[in-house]
Formats: structure tokens, sequence, C-alpha cells
């Protein structure tokens, strides 16, 4: 593992992408005029290979703007993941002193802003599948700590970082008179993380969030919509 980065810029921006999915709503539910039509919240669990991220589960949230037969969907999507391993830790890391193995404790936590449009069919007035893409932008914190507290040796991104996804999605009106929805979705998306470390360099330490990852999600809740105005 490299030592873990503090950013003040990185903090800063992971407070405000806190506060996103309650200004997604508000945004949205005030954009009747412009064709919003669909808000939602989903329940989100993934896969991928980073060891860190293995099955990461959580939530997001999304606003629907419809411009027949395109839906593009503003959401923003965050979750996590604890896992255990053995790692080194490190009493001090400039200079190195004090390292061992020991068993690490790691949570890694991911959210992010996507912009995606999906081309959606009806099947009768129950019925709505669509398939699409877009773009994402993401941030990273990870928490690593071996079991004598101090910080484990591992390397940080410490900018955003961008992906690509291509999803499929359905929706189902169980009531057609009742403007709710179930939502469901499949989704592929691509992260690009910037926390490479040089070879050559020894004390550089443990890096896994490096070059692309492919996260596999699965998205289910439920979505309400909003008249235009």
């Amino acid at each position: 593992m490299g030592p873990l980065l503090c950013n003040p810029l990185m903090s800063q921006g992971m407070r405000h992408l806190s506060r996103l999915p309650a200004v997604l709503v508000m945004l949205a539910a005030g954009a009747g005029s412009l064709g919003a039509q669909d808000l939602g919240l989903v329940a989100v669990g993934a896969s991928s290979a980073n060891v860190e991220l293995p099955d990461p589960q959580g939530f997001g949230v999304f606003a629907g703007f419809r411009s027949a037969p395109w839906l593009f969907r503003l959401s923003y999507l965050r979750y996590s993941a604890d896992t255990r391993k053995s790692g080194t830790v490190c009493r001090v890391y400039s200079p190195r002193i004090g390292c061992r193995t020991e068993g690490v404790a790691t949570s890694a936590r991911m959210g992010g802003l996507r912009l995606s449009a999906e081309r959606s069919v009806r099947f009768g007035e129950r019925l709505e599948l669509g398939a699409g893409g877009g773009l994402s932008f993401n941030s990273l914190t990870v928490d690593a700590r071996g079991e004598s507290g101090f910080r484990a040796d591992l390397h940080m991104p410490n900018t955003g970082q961008i992906g690509y996804l291509g999803s499929a999605s359905l929706a189902l009106s169980p009531v057609p008179s009742v403007p709710v929805k179930v939502v469901a979705g499949l989704t592929g998306h691509w992260v690009r993380f910037h926390g490479c470390v040089s070879a050559e360099d020894r004390t550089s330490g443990y890096a896994p969030f490096c070059g692309w990852d492919r996260f596999t999600e699965f998205q289910v809740g439920l979505s309400v919509t909003v008249p235009r105005q």
C-alpha cells in the first residue's frame, strides 16, 4: 500500500457532492415547464474486479427529462464497500518508520454525477423499455487503517474520476392512472482511476485505484411522474 493522501479541495468537493441528492430533487421539481417528468429513488448493488470495491451497495436519485422517443436523465449515485485484508501499516511515512504487516480494515466510497440519454419504447400503458449511455464524474474517498489504529499504506487518487456508461432500463406502471412506477436498470459503468504510482518508486506503495475498472450495477426503485406546468 502508499500513504493516504489528504487533499482539502477533495474533501470540500465531497461535502458538495453529498448535498447533490437534495439539490437534484429541488431542481427537477421546479423544472416541469422544461419537460421534467420523472423523479426517482433507487437502491444500487454493484460488482467489480477492484479489490477495494468488490461488491459495493448504495443509493441513487434521478430526474428524467423527456423528448420523445428520448429520455434524458440527470442522476447522482453513491455506493460503498468495506473490506478486510493484510496490508502494510507504518507509524511514520516520511521517512518510513515502524512499518509492519497487519490486518487492515478499508472503507471505500464512490459518488458521482451522471448525465445519460436513453431511447425508450412503450409497450401498452404499463411497460416502458429503454437503452442508452452517458458520462459520469466521480469522487472517491478511502479510509484504510490497521489493527494498531495507524493508517495503512494505500495510495489514493486526489482528483475527480471520469467515466462512461451503457445502460438498459425498464419502468412498470402497476396502475396506469397512478403516476408511480417501479423502475429497474442494468448498467455497465467504466471508471478511469488516477491513483497510479511509478513502478520504479519502491516506496510508493499499494495502488488499487489505477486505470480502468468496470462496475456492473443493478438498480431498482420507484419513480413519480411530475405533470408539466
